[in-house]
């Protein structure tokens, strides 16, 4: 039977040298793999600015985007986002809360007349109106006196969702089938008007406003931006009269300002 001899002091001591640097190569890697499993990215911190994920904002440089949990509340958020001259969007308004039509949202094409529902989808920020008038406010801008109406009455295709400065005594639309602006002393202190189902080629005729391409009188009209009061609206945008004010003056129609609505896992797609 062969024995193998004892290793000499010196063999003994460059195999403890290796078992130590074999022991701290174990251990480093570890360390690594316990830091790399534990450490994580938050997801939003990895995403998109908002509207960099919106799908048709177009040349815009400013987007309102307001945002709720599902299809049927009238609860939801709205916050405000700028593109600088660097190409970067910033936001300008941390998310408020709002509120909607008391059916909630429902998709542009699909919306209907007295739904109760805000149509969602991309809608340009046209103008603004109201009782007050704001100081610093580059959007056109209408102050409401006690002749301004807003008809949607369906039997005159012509006046329909279109702002009025009086009713003449010969217009064919009815006051039943029209909102008297100037009554809605909370709501209609400050408003912005959506481009949404609105008509075009907008004319005098006998003193009334006709369209020479009217809306579609199925769909309702008269959505608008304005400050809320208690409980969901029609199908219109409230928030605050403090918001609502710092929207107005921050709106520049030299930046296209649209406004992205909908239901909050869809919005990247409306």
């Amino acid at each position: 039977m062969l024995v193998k001899p004892a290793p000499s002091g010196d063999d003994q001591s460059d195999m403890s040298s290796r078992s130590q640097r074999l022991l701290l190569v174990v251990v480093a890697l570890v360390v690594a793999a316990a830091a790399t499993s534990t450490v994580t990215v938050p997801a939003e911190a990895a995403r998109a600015p908002l509207p960099d994920r919106l799908s048709h904002l177009g040349d815009s440089r400013q987007v309102v985007v307001v945002t709720a949990a599902d299809w049927s509340t009238s609860h939801a958020r709205l916050q405000a986002w700028q593109l600088g001259h660097d190409g970067l969007w910033r936001r300008v308004m941390e998310p408020v809360h709002a509120r909607i039509g008391w059916n909630g949202f429902a998709l542009a094409a699909n919306r209907k007349q007295g739904s109760g529902e805000t149509p969602a989808g991309t809608f340009r920020l046209l103008r603004g109106f109201g009782l007050d008038e704001p100081a610093g406010v580059d959007l056109p801008y209408q102050v409401l006196d006690a002749n301004d109406w807003w008809p949607y009455d369906p039997k005159d295709a012509a006046t329909y969702n279109v702002f009025q400065l009086r009713r003449v005594p010969d217009a064919h639309w009815r006051t039943t089938w029209a909102e008297d602006l100037h009554s809605f002393r909370r709501q209609y202190r400050f408003a912005v008007v959506l481009n949404y189902n609105l008509p075009s080629g907008i004319h005098r005729v006998d003193g009334q406003r006709v369209a020479t391409v009217p809306a579609d009188t199925s769909k309702g009209g008269g959505i608008f931006l304005h400050v809320k009061v208690d409980g969901p609206t029609a199908g219109c945008v409230a928030v605050s009269r403090p918001n609502m004010r710092h929207l107005l003056r921050w709106l520049d129609p030299a930046d296209n300002p649209v406004i992205v609505m909908g239901p909050a896992a869809l919005i990247s797609t409306l």
